[in-house]
């Protein structure tokens, strides 16, 4: 007993001993928390935070407490370089507003980006964008491929559609993708649509396309903005637009869109998008090759009456009539609250507006990682919430790895 009675001081000075180095460990750990950590955390780009996340159990937390206090949800402008003859991926990169930095976008699997083994380079088909819903995809006669993730990960194949288009609307309405006019010449029905079911995995068809249309059905001339139920359509230099509902796949009356303005002006080309939950269209002010203004206008989803709701800066403006020559209209891509503008045939330097609170705030930033010999290629455009888990399975998997081309 009186040996036992020893080793109880023993173990208790031995176990005080332990709560002493885990408490020195705590105060350690906890010397970096709070106000500095979080000033730490709030200088990292999402990229920095995904590498933050790693290094322990802490800092894991310590990243998830940071993005709930302050998340990085604006989303990014991703650009696609495509070979101008036949049409594989050359390099990609994304502009991040939240860090305002440009990031290279290593893309480990080429297979959906380039050209099919089976077919030759003329025959396969190019990747394209939607600007809606952050919706890529590649049409055929034979194959139908398109991605919607934030980092365009994953893909979906499906036979291609019934009528063969070679410039169709494409739009993804929630779980459904729709196709429509685009049409060859000798095509029965230009104004033909089709529904894609991601659930069902087959197609239906849909009432066709307003008559008015007729003449316009296709990318080139029609502006689509999509929600998860409805598609709207606007006839780029007439302003027509009309409405697709995917419940009843029928459309609406096709009317005109009337500016409210306390002056007249003369917007030569418009396009529209949602940022957030407004339908906004983006109005090009002045003549074709005379850039003079852009415009933003809300837009009523059920009267189609438009209330301005802001306008670009004149030094911008100039900036991007340099950018831009007498071929090439500026384009939009929208998502949340940001509308991205560019010119479609060199992305040097890209324009943005975020919309918060009802008022526009304006920024622009020049992309280091265009030069001459990639403005001979074709650009694919898109923006894009990407979140932690975005890059986490990006970098698990190898198909994205991303690097900060700079600040």
């Amino acid at each position: 007993m009186a040996n036992a009675a020893k080793r109880i001081p023993h173990n208790k000075g031995r176990a005080q001993a332990r709560e002493g180095d885990e408490g020195k460990k705590l105060l350690q750990e906890a010397s970096i928390y709070g106000d500095v950590l979080e000033a730490i955390l709030n200088r990292m780009t999402l990229l920095d935070m995904v590498a933050a996340s790693r290094v322990s159990k802490e800092w894991r937390g310590a990243v998830s407490t940071s993005l709930r206090i302050s998340p990085r949800a604006k989303p990014w402008f991703i650009v696609y370089v495509l070979h101008h003859r036949n049409h594989s991926i050359t390099s990609a990169c994304a502009f991040d507003p939240a860090s305002r930095v440009w990031l290279r976008i290593d893309i480990g699997d080429l297979h959906h980006f380039t050209t099919n083994a089976a077919a030759s380079a003329s025959s396969s088909p190019a990747l394209r964008s939607s600007h809606s819903q952050h919706l890529l995809y590649k049409i055929s006669a034979g194959i139908f491929s398109f991605s919607f993730d934030a980092l365009h990960q994953t893909w979906h194949q499906a036979e291609a559609p019934q009528v063969w288009r070679q410039d169709p609307i494409v739009a993804r309405l929630g779980s459904r993708v729709l196709v429509a006019g685009g049409t060859c010449d000798f095509v029965d029905d230009p104004l033909a649509v089709e529904m894609y079911d991601t659930g069902s995995q087959r197609w239906e068809t849909c009432e066709p396309m307003p008559e008015l249309l007729k003449d316009s059905a296709t990318s080139t001339w029609l502006s689509t903005a999509a929600s998860d139920n409805r598609l709207y359509l606007l006839e780029k230099r007439s302003r027509l637009i009309c409405s697709f509902d995917a419940e009843t796949k029928t459309w609406g009356p096709t009317l005109n869109l009337i500016l409210s303005t306390s002056a007249p002006v003369a917007v030569f080309h418009s396009i529209i998008g949602f940022a957030g939950d407004r339908l906004v269209l983006v109005g090009l002010i002045g003549e074709p090759g005379e850039l003079q203004g852009l415009g933003l206008w809300e837009v009523d989803q059920v009267t189609y009456e438009c209330r301005k709701i802001g306008e670009m800066p004149s030094a911008m403006v100039e900036s991007l009539r340099n950018a831009n020559s007498q071929i090439s209209t500026p384009s939009a891509s929208m998502e949340g609250n940001f509308i991205y503008i560019y010119n479609p045939s060199n992305p040097e330097q890209i324009f943005f507006c975020e919309l918060n609170e009802g008022k526009c705030q304006w920024g622009q930033a020049m992309n280091p990682m265009t030069n001459i010999r990639s403005r001979m290629h074709r650009f694919v455009f898109t923006c894009s919430r990407v979140g932690m888990g975005d890059l986490q399975k990006g970098m698990a998997t190898g198909n994205r790895r991303l690097t900060v081309e700079s600040e």
